[in-house]
């Protein structure tokens, strides 16, 4: 295996189906998984350890939810046995992909909410909203006008 897992072990992976699948598969969902969580919780870069101490089970439920979902997502047939003791009828595959994804999304949205990766969360608008009682520019920035004889823009 060429991939180390930051927050969850492979062997904890896929949960509630069966695991029949192959190292390969398995390593390159829970990847997929852990990069989706940076990605959505903390723009790409690595969980901050505040996080993984206060919420530490949340994130890493989230990533073996993900994991699942991708590894059901790749069943090729609803009849595949990862997929046989899922759902009785057609439709296996979806059924199994939906709920592991959507458990994924709900926990992202909690973590989100929690507050802990940053104050700026998903409503909040504050560094594009400014209001001033005075909108001319400050004096300052008019103290200095640029005489057009000295400047040379090759110095």
């Amino acid at each position: 295996m060429s991939y180390s897992p930051k927050y969850v072990p492979f062997d904890e992976i896929p949960i509630q189906i069966p695991d029949d699948y192959a190292d390969n598969e398995k390593e390159a969902a829970l990847e997929f998984a852990e990069a989706s969580i940076e990605l959505d919780l903390n723009e790409g870069k690595d969980i901050p350890g505040q996080a993984l101490n206060n919420l530490g089970t949340y994130i890493r439920a989230a990533i073996k939810q993900k994991a699942t979902c991708e590894l059901a997502k790749g069943a090729e047939h609803p009849d595949d046995v990862s997929l046989s003791d899922l759902a009785s009828g057609s439709g296996k595959e979806e059924y199994a992909s939906d709920a592991f994804c959507e458990r994924y999304d709900e926990l992202v949205d909690k973590l989100r909410d929690a507050g802990v990766f940053g104050e700026d969360g998903p409503g909040d608008t504050s560094p594009f909203t400014f209001t001033t009682d005075n909108p001319t520019p400050r004096d300052e920035y008019q103290t200095d006008p640029v005489e057009e004889d000295s400047f040379n823009r090759y110095n």
